[in-house]
């Protein structure tokens, strides 16, 4: 599933409600980042929790962020395997790391090439 071809939930749900949405909007950056705590965390973080829920498109898109934000594909697979056990089966790890892979690999496409 390609992360473009896809309309994002709060664009989705703001078709029913724009001021839903827009405190919405309005608390998630009162959050985040986190105080004290950079915005590559707070989007790896962010992008586990996705990736421990199934939630395959959001889970992308900030896995995308936290590359943006220069985490490495090698250390998001291993924040990935570290939850092997403990939050995630074994094949849940594995479906979030072919995410993962196709995030990585949208990602370096859509990187300006430098």
């Amino acid at each position: 599933m390609n992360t473009t071809d896809v309309k994002p939930s709060t664009a989705r749900l703001a078709e029913v409600n724009q001021q839903a949405i827009a405190r919405y909007k309005e608390m998630r950056a009162l959050v985040m980042p986190a105080p004290g705590v950079d915005a590559a965390t707070c989007e790896t973080v962010l992008a586990m929790q996705l990736a421990l829920r199934g939630h395959e498109l959001p889970f992308k898109v900030h896995a995308m962020r936290a590359m943006a934000q220069s985490m490495s594909l090698a250390q998001l697979e291993g924040l990935l395997l570290a939850g092997v056990g403990v939050s995630l089966l074994a094949c849940e790890a594995a479906r979030a790391l072919d995410w993962l892979r196709e995030a990585h690999e949208e990602f370096t496409r859509s990187a300006p090439a430098g």
